[in-house]
């Protein structure tokens, strides 16, 4: 089953492809089947539905979190699980989990810098915690890019019209580390704070900015406005990582039931992975995304279920990052946050990290 609600005002980020904004809400219920190659849908739950175990899962719209679970529904994957998947759209990661705070969903998903921030400013009376990592790693695209009179002396940054960001999310981290990379005084660069991706490409298009961090199908929207990358994120060092967030109880109440849906998870992924075209032409339909910008994501991004050092590093150093730039009163142990019994149950060769 599927509903969709859009909720809260579009929060843009360059990571990713532009999300759609929304007020209101509107309900459709769906329930997927494999017969062949075909998926039957209807407007009420199937019988069958009544022996499955319902996760309310919220997703961020056009997030890679929403497609691949409008994948694991659509082919059966979940079902074949016994998994009956309530899916609730939200316009940004944070909102999934405070889903989960007012009762509303069951799990949500937060990037690496927003579930530091929520951890950092809820330590003391928060019960949420981390599963699993659902992507992560080495950036395989995406980086600085500039406006083309910047793209031979880079120095010229310095001060100049300015780093594109969105205050409060992950682009903060980002340009901090672009500018601690070009060796400025963080202090001395303009930071253009904007409330959506296309807002970005505005003050691209109209010479009032010139740098930006991007990556995936953004990539190629800068690029004809004639931006070019500079600097690799691999250089840089920036990655970006994306965990899946349940309450402690749901986890101890639920641990078989979220190491199916890992399972889930993990052969949408797989699904994905091997029928790029066919599922692309599928969500294009489905949700509008461009088939094009979703592949373009999609081979921007490292998606795999577990629990590794490299994951929980990530974690550690945005936290000590944060915490330096007073974004939270205390420092923390981000680990403390970390539970892992459903993944250890899911895959226990994917729990790697040194605890």
């Amino acid at each position: 089953m599927v509903k969709k609600k859009l909720v809260a005002t579009l929060i843009g980020i360059t990571t990713i492809a532009s999300m759609l904004a929304g007020c209101g809400s509107a309900k459709t219920t769906e329930s997927a089947q494999a017969a062949g190659n075909e998926a039957q849908t209807t407007e009420t739950a199937s019988a069958d539905s009544a022996e499955k175990e319902t996760i309310r899962w919220a997703v961020m719209t056009n997030g890679l979190d929403y497609y691949t679970a409008l994948v694991g529904i659509e082919y059966g994957i979940y079902e074949k699980y016994g998994l009956d998947i309530e899916l609730t759209e939200y316009a940004w990661g944070i909102n999934t989990v405070d889903a989960i705070v007012n009762g509303t969903a069951d799990v949500g998903n937060l990037a690496d810098y927003a579930a530091v921030n929520r951890f950092g400013n809820t330590s003391k009376d928060t019960n949420l915690v981390m599963f699993t990592q659902l992507s992560g790693g080495g950036a395989k695209t995406g980086g600085l890019y500039v406006a083309p009179q910047y793209a031979e002396d880079l120095s010229s940054l310095d001060g100049s019209e300015g780093f594109i960001t969105t205050v409060g999310t992950v682009t903060d981290y980002y340009n901090s580390l672009i500018i601690e990379y070009l060796g400025f005084d963080e202090s001395k660069q303009n930071l253009l704070n904007t409330d959506s991706a296309q807002t970005g490409l505005a003050l691209a298009q109209n010479g009032e900015a010139s740098a930006v961090f991007a990556s995936g199908s953004n990539e190629a929207y800068y690029q004809n406005y004639g931006w070019v990358l500079a600097v690799p994120a691999s250089e840089i060092g920036i990655e970006t990582y994306s965990y899946l967030i349940t309450t402690r109880e749901f986890s101890a109440d639920n641990t078989e039931t979220l190491g199916k849906l890992l399972q889930g998870i993990n052969e949408s992924y797989e699904y994905v992975g091997e029928h790029i075209d066919d599922v692309a032409k599928f969500l294009e339909g489905k949700t509008g995304v461009k088939a094009d910008d979703f592949k373009a994501t999609w081979a921007a991004t490292n998606l795999s279920i577990g629990f590794n050092d490299a994951g929980v590093g990530q974690l550690q150093k945005i936290e000590e990052w944060a915490y330096a730039h007073e974004r939270f009163a205390e420092e923390y142990d981000v680990t403390q946050f970390i539970e892992t019994e459903a993944l250890e149950l899911a895959f226990p060769d994917k729990v790697t990290y040194t605890k």
